[in-house]
C-alpha cells in the first residue's frame, strides 16, 4: 500500500477514534457550551482504557471543570453508556492494517467500543441550577479507578485535560436533549459471567456454562432469559439452549468458542478474541418495570461444578471456574 493511501486512511481512522470509539476524545461534544448545557465526554476504549470492564457508572467518575478564572467546579455524569462502531469502519481498518502507527498510536484494539459520559454543566444532581462558569476556555478532567488514561501520541485525547469553550449565556434545562441518552444506558437487568481467575493463562479456546433458575414466575413468560456476548468482537461464537423443566425451574446451557482462541492483546492474532471476551451477559426480563435485583439474585445461579473452560486443544483447563455477578454490583 502506498504511503499516500495509508495517510488518507489514517486521517479517517483518527476521526473515527474520537467520535465513535477507541480513544479518549480530545474535545468535548459539543466543543463549546453555555452553563446549563449538557456535554458528552468520550472516555476511551472499553478494552483499551477500562480493560474490558463490564460496567462503568456515573458514581465511578470524578469530573472537574476548571473555568477561565481557574475556579474548579464539580460535574456529575447523568448517564454513562457504551458505543460500538460498525465492523467495516476506518477505525477498525486502520488498526488492522497498521495505519494507526502513522500517528504514533499504540495498543489499539480492533472492534473495541467506547465509553461515553453525558454531564450537565449544573450543580451535581440539580439539573435546573446552572454553575457560575466564567466565559472563556476551560478544561475538564475525568478520573476513575476503572479508567486508565493512555496518551500515546498528540492524536489522542487526555482525560486530565479535555478542552471546552464556555460561551456567554445560560441554557435552560433541556429535557428532550438529555432524554435521548436514557435508552443507551444499561438496563440493570443482567448478570455478567466471567472466568474467576486467569492468572498465568494467555490463551483459552472457549467455555461451556450451565446456568440455572429456580422460579420462572419472576420473569416475563413471553420473553425467555438469554445469554449474549459481552462485546462486539465478530469472532466470538456463542450459542445456548434453554431447557424448561415444567415446574418453574430451568437451565441454560451455553457454548462459547473461538477457533483462533481468546488471548492477551500481546499474543492476539487477526481472528482471535481477547480474554475479556470470555465474559458473557445473562439478560432477564422481569414482570413489570421494576429491576428486582434481589429477586433476580435469588432466582439465577451458575453451576460451577458443571461448567468449565477449555484450552486450544479442547482439554478442560483446571482451576478456572465461572463467577456470576449482577450488573448492580459492578
Amino acid at each position: 500500500m502506498s504511503l499516500i493511501i495509508k495517510i488518507f486512511k489514517a486521517s479517517f481512522f483518527v476521526l473515527a477514534l474520537f467520535w465513535l470509539a477507541g480513544c479518549v476524545q480530545y474535545k468535548t461534544t459539543p466543543g463549546y457550551a453555555r452553563t446549563g448545557d449538557y456535554i458528552v465526554l468520550g472516555l476511551g476504549g472499553v478494552e483499551r482504557n477500562t480493560n474490558g470492564a463490564a460496567a462503568l457508572k456515573p458514581s465511578d467518575l470524578t469530573i472537574t471543570l476548571t473555568d477561565a478564572n481557574s475556579v474548579d467546579h464539580e460535574l456529575r455524569a447523568r448517564y454513562v453508556f457504551k458505543s460500538y462502531v460498525d465492523y467495516g469502519t476506518w477505525m477498525n481498518s486502520g488498526i488492522l492494517d497498521g495505519s494507526e502507527a502513522l500517528f504514533g498510536l499504540t495498543d489499539m484494539v480492533p472492534f473495541d467500543g467506547g465509553w461515553f459520559a453525558v454531564a450537565p454543566l449544573t450543580y451535581p444532581g440539580l439539573y435546573t441550577s446552572p454553575l457560575p462558569l466564567a466565559v472563556g476556555p476551560a478544561m475538564v478532567s475525568v478520573t476513575s479507578p476503572k479508567l486508565t488514561n493512555i496518551v500515546s501520541s498528540a492524536a489522542e485525547g487526555d482525560l486530565s485535560a479535555i478542552p471546552i469553550d464556555i460561551i456567554a449565556g445560560i441554557s435552560p434545562h433541556d429535557n428532550d436533549f438529555q432524554g435521548q441518552f436514557f435508552s443507551y444506558v444499561d438496563s440493570g437487568r443482567n448478570f455478567v459471567i466471567v472466568p474467576g481467575d486467569l492468572t498465568g493463562i494467555t490463551e483459552v479456546g472457549g467455555a461451556f456454562l450451565v446456568i440455572n433458575y429456580n422460579d420462572d414466575s419472576f420473569f416475563n413468560s413471553d420473553v425467555e432469559p438469554m445469554v449474549v456476548p459481552s462485546d462486539h468482537n465478530p469472532f466470538v461464537q456463542l450459542s445456548y439452549n434453554h431447557v424448561a423443566n415444567g415446574d418453574g425451574t430451568g437451565t441454560l446451557y451455553v457454548s462459547l468458542l473461538n477457533p483462533a482462541g481468546f488471548k492477551t492483546l500481546a499474543t492476539a492474532s487477526q481472528n482471535s478474541s481477547l480474554l475479556s471476551s470470555l465474559a458473557v451477559k445473562l439478560m432477564y426480563f422481569p414482570v413489570g418495570f421494576g429491576v428486582e435485583v434481589a429477586a433476580a439474585k435469588a432466582s439465577f445461579s451458575v453451576d460451577a461444578a458443571s461448567s468449565y473452560y477449555i484450552g486450544m486443544d479442547g482439554a478442560i483447563l483446571s482451576g478456572i471456574t465461572p463467577v456470576m455477578t449482577h450488573i448492580a454490583d459492578l
